[in-house]
């Protein structure tokens, strides 16, 4: 009778499978599984209809098929208006502010590129909601610092169809950044306007710009440029003001 051998360095598969079901656990341990408890002092003129929720991994903030938008992390939101809820485009200032269960590399490798480099990080988007659009336009890039940590701020525009000029109601002002102890990424955003910028409306197609570099080298484009903080409604610096509020525990 032949005598089996047996390799004493073959693990038999149900040990493997046994190990692998470990470290799968062991990794979802690690990850946060509800969102952060989050506080931000709210001063009055952003005070209309202020809310707070709390999203899990994979749960539809929107609830509005066919769009969606998908959290990649556990993650608590404030929303609020900038005085009150307006009809008229050019005077909607809707805001809102996201605290993420989780460290964006990207977010952080975007407060931290060259100048060269922001730019285009900025406008891939950070990866933190499966099902958000990217904007076409990134104007008046800076960099920040606040008690919680870095970030860079910058103000927006999006458009399914055309590449428009900066406009009262398009226009957003948005701020990205992660928290000194890397365990946090918070997503800021506010719709503002300018008094000297048109608002959107149906002459807006009269507005339209062939592509990014012509739209720079645009009147309006500059201003947002160069324009001080405090002529935009609401004021930049003051939502920066209510954004160094934010506590996370």
């Amino acid at each position: 009778m032949q005598e089996k051998r047996t390799d004493p360095f073959c693990v038999p598969r149900c040990i493997v499978a046994a190990i692998a079901a470990f470290a799968a656990l062991a990794c979802a341990a690690e990850q946060p599984l509800h969102p952060p408890e989050v506080g931000l002092t709210v001063p009055p003129p952003f005070s209309s209809d202020v809310s707070v929720k709390r999203y899990r991994v994979g749960e539809d903030i929107l609830k509005s098929p066919p769009y969606s938008l998908i959290p990649t992390a556990p993650m608590t939101e404030y929303h609020g208006w900038f005085g009150p809820r307006a009809a008229r485009p050019g005077d909607i200032h809707g805001w809102t502010v996201r605290v993420y269960a989780t460290f964006s590399k990207k977010v952080a490798a975007a407060c931290a590129a060259s100048s060269k480099r922001l730019e285009a990080d900025l406008e891939k988007g950070p990866d933190l909601l499966k099902g958000e659009e990217s904007p076409y336009m990134v104007a008046r890039i800076r960099r920040k610092r606040f008690r919680w940590g870095n970030a860079v701020s910058f103000l927006s525009q999006g458009s399914q169809d055309a590449l428009y000029a900066p406009e009262n109601g398009r226009l957003s002002y948005e701020v990205w950044g992660v928290t000194a102890d890397q365990r946090y990424t918070v997503t800021a955003t506010v719709s503002v306007g300018h008094p000297k910028l048109p608002d959107w409306d149906d002459s807006a197609r009269a507005r339209v710009f062939h592509s990014v570099e012509a739209l720079k080298r645009g009147r309006d484009y500059k201003r947002i440029e160069k324009c001080k903080p405090e002529e935009f409604k609401p004021s930049l610096t003051a939502f920066d003001e209510m954004l160094d509020s934010l506590t996370i525990r």
